[in-house]
């Protein structure tokens, strides 16, 4: 009935600029020719304005090919009147309108926000199917103000039927705008109902959205199970983790045994997400028995879930999360553990973690622990920071397959934050202590600022990686200027080892 309660706001509004003006009207009708004019149309005490302003009408005479005559005349009403007259026009239209109307109203209105949402609530009120036919069949719909009616449809239609607008959006994606629509739908669902909206999200394939869900956490501490069976056989991406992530929390509470049991033996990703939630919230809550039970898994299990335990654990106990790992844990399982909890170890005192990185024998554990520390010292790539001094010695000083591993965590970022001592840095250290990919990002780093600057630097490198380094400079700096490259090719001598790879480079 809202269309109901907008005609009703909208008519008394008329009602009393219409008064006024009567009113004023009455006060000059003395001295003014229009006096009969104005007697003609005064409402009577006893009727309404509505009723008064529809005893004056004079319909057109319309040709009977006419799709829609109610809209003719209304067009022809507006054309000719201003302020309420056109309310009071508009209101009636709408009101008389058959289904078979209000595409022509529609265009009509396109413009006028206030009249499409009236139209919208009206079409809605009386038959949401067909608005969305409209809408969804229309071949041409830049004459029809399609936001902002979908905009009402959509947001009334999940309510009133969601099975019908789930039915109606789940067909053929034959139109750009479904998706958008299925995206408002879904968002509204999930915020009503968590199970129906990701069921929906997943069968929709909607994979890069997070919708509202404020019931999400009762949802999951009813029946913790059942909602973990919905979310593993309807994913949807980002949704689902976030699901996951509350269900293994609620979960925790009260059963984190068979949580853990039910999680670990499902494949995959989310299994894993769900696994490692109940894990981490239930070592907050318990350690001693978390761990107990991690420790009693088969061995896969603790590699795949040991990181959760000892990132919690090390919150608050690096060195007795170091002691289980060593005692539960072996080859690449162990030195995950180990990198996971330097990462919180870093994050609360960067000198410490460094220093026992430093302290530890070159193993593939001090490799992902130097990865782990390096993440968190070396600043990020929109900081505007330069890189310490002190982490670029302490990178220089580690292990080959150490300082390889640190460079490789940090090389993106610091090729932008500060590429100036990342040049120098990979000048002076040897070719097995470095990807190839870190001499290509600082390569096109550098010549997106100074192409000339960066083919210099390229030089100082050993052979092969200087000309493989040269060769992405001069790649970057073809995508940006190529007239400028290919001048600077032309006039390298034939004796330089960069112009016959270069000019392949080109060809290709």
């Amino acid at each position: 009935m809202k269309f109901l309660r907008h005609l009703l706001i909208v008519s008394v509004a008329a009602g009393l600029g219409l008064a006024v003006g009567f009113a004023w009207r009455g006060t000059t009708a003395r001295d003014s020719k229009a006096s009969e004019f104005s007697g003609a149309i005064a409402p009577k005490p006893t009727d309404s304005r509505m009723n008064s302003f529809r005893a004056t009408r004079k319909f057109t005479i319309l040709s009977a090919h006419d799709d829609s005559p109610l809209a003719t005349q209304l067009e022809r009403d507006l054309s000719m009147s201003a302020g309420v007259t056109r309310w009071l026009y508009w209101l009636e239209g709408i009101e008389k309108a058959s289904l078979s109307d209000f595409p022509r109203l529609a265009r009509l209105a396109k413009g006028d926000a206030t009249a499409t949402r009236l139209l919208a609530s009206r079409w809605v009120e009386l038959d949401l199917r067909h608005l969305f036919d409209t809408l969804a069949g229309a071949q041409d719909q830049r004459g029809l103000p399609a936001e902002e009616l979908a905009s009402v449809l959509f947001h009334e239609w999940p309510k009133r039927d969601p099975d019908a607008a789930i039915a109606a959006l789940s067909g053929t994606n034959n139109f750009g705008t479904r998706e958008t629509w299925r995206w408002y739908v879904a968002g509204l669902l999930a915020e009503r109902d968590p199970e129906r909206g990701l069921r929906v999200l997943s069968e929709w394939r909607i994979d890069n959205f997070v919708p509202h869900m404020p019931g999400l956490a009762q949802w999951a501490a009813a029946n913790p199970r059942h909602a973990a069976e919905v979310t593993l056989a309807h994913p949807a991406g980002y949704a689902s983790r976030q699901a996951l992530e509350t269900i293994g929390k609620e979960w925790a509470k009260t059963e984190p045994a068979q949580a853990l049991e039910f999680a670990s033996s499902r494949p995959g990703k989310f299994g894993t997400t769900l696994a490692n939630n109940v894990l981490r919230n239930w070592a907050r809550q318990n350690l001693k028995d978390a761990a107990a039970w991690l420790a009693g898994a088969d061995v896969p299990t603790r590699h795949r879930l040991s990181p959760a335990l000892v990132e919690a654990w090390a919150k608050h106990d690096a060195n007795g999360a170091l002691a289980w790992s060593e005692s539960n844990l072996a080859g690449r399982g162990f030195a995950r553990a180990v990198g996971g909890i330097l990462q919180v170890v870093a994050q609360a005192d960067m000198t410490a973690a460094a220093g026992y990185v430093a302290d530890m024998k070159p193993s593939p554990a001090r490799a992902e622990a130097a990865a782990a520390v390096a993440a968190n010292w070396f600043p990020g790539s929109l900081s505007g920071k330069s890189v310490p001094p002190a982490a670029i010695a302490w990178m220089g000083s580690l292990d080959a397959e150490s300082g390889k591993r640190a460079l490789e965590q940090v090389q993106w970022k610091w090729s932008i934050c500060d590429p100036k001592s990342m040049a120098e840095y990979l000048a002076m250290t040897g070719s097995e202590r470095v990807h190839t990919t870190a001499d290509f990002n600082l390569a096109r780093a550098l010549a997106r600022q100074d192409p000339a600057e960066a083919l210099a630097w390229a030089r100082r490198l050993p052979a092969e990686r200087g000309l493989a380094a040269g060769r992405e400079a001069f790649a970057e700096w073809l995508r940006s200027q190529p007239q400028s490259a290919m001048n600077w090719l032309g006039e390298l001598p034939s004796s330089d080892p960069r112009r016959e790879p270069f000019l392949r480079y080109v060809v290709r």
